[in-house]
């Protein structure tokens, strides 16, 4: 019941997603994939709401998240990077067997939030450049990886002073993205 429209403003911008889900899927039966979705959806959007973040979308083995939208919060970036590492820890505290190869990808910056679409289909959602960066960040990282964007990491530098700077060629994208790896739970990058 979101207002028709929307607004341009700055926030930051969430997408988790399992590694590796296709070959898991594959050796499942149906009903044990959708549990292990179900787990991963109920653990990914729980993480958001605790940090006062709005779930956008659960797609596939993908869930999107944003953060100062509807809830003005000057904090935002800080919020995605904690709701970020919760979901890192919580999956990782998980029976070895259960646990999931998990990628995130985080932006901040201006972007369209509010309704889209047309007639009776409406979606309160998050548009713009920063919001494709977070997502392809998010399919660059590899299992056990939070690769933030450079304006994320302006938020958060200080608590991440040994956090390991990349640079990224992203799809769609004329400008080399900058990228900062924060989680530390994955094996280092080959230069």
């Amino acid at each position: 019941m979101a207002p028709p429209g929307g607004e341009t403003r700055i926030l930051s911008v969430i997408f988790v997603d399992i590694r590796g889900f296709t070959a898991l899927a594959e050796q499942l039966q149906p009903a044990d994939v959708a549990a292990q979705l179900n787990r991963f959806y109920e653990l990914a959007s729980k993480a958001i709401f605790r940090h006062d973040g709005t779930l956008d979308k659960l797609v596939g083995d993908q869930v999107m998240g944003f953060f100062g939208a509807p809830i003005g919060r000057g904090d935002h970036a800080q919020r995605a990077v904690a709701t970020a590492r919760e979901i890192m820890r919580e999956n990782m505290a998980t029976a070895s067997v259960d646990r999931l190869g998990i990628g995130i990808g985080i932006a901040t910056g201006e972007a369209f939030v509010g309704n889209v679409g047309g007639g009776e289909v409406t979606d309160y959602t998050v548009l713009g450049h920063m919001v494709n960066v977070a997502a392809r960040l998010q399919g660059e990282a590899v299992s056990g990886e939070i690769l933030i964007a450079e304006e994320t990491y302006a938020h958060v530098a200080s608590q991440f002073p040994y956090a390991t700077r990349y640079e990224f060629v992203l799809k769609g994208k004329s400008e080399p993205v900058i990228a900062w790896e924060i989680a530390g739970n994955s094996p280092p990058r080959l230069a």
